[in-house]
């Protein structure tokens, strides 16, 4: 799997746990990027694992 994912994930969790709650703005922006960081990153787990398993048809 892609370690510099994993560690955009973890860094961005860590500043989102640590940010001021009233600042809902930022607070939001944050979340929303984090959240497009975990779906790629599932994205690449679902096609490595399918390529394991060497599904016919998976788009690459």
């Amino acid at each position: 799997m892609d370690r510099k994912l994993r560690v955009q994930i973890e860094h961005l969790r860590r500043r989102l746990n640590g940010m001021n709650r009233e600042d809902q703005d930022k607070l939001l922006a944050l979340s929303r990027r984090l959240d497009r960081l975990i779906v790629q990153y599932q994205r690449q787990v679902f096609v490595a694992l399918k390529e394991r398993q060497g599904c016919p048809g998976l788009k690459k």
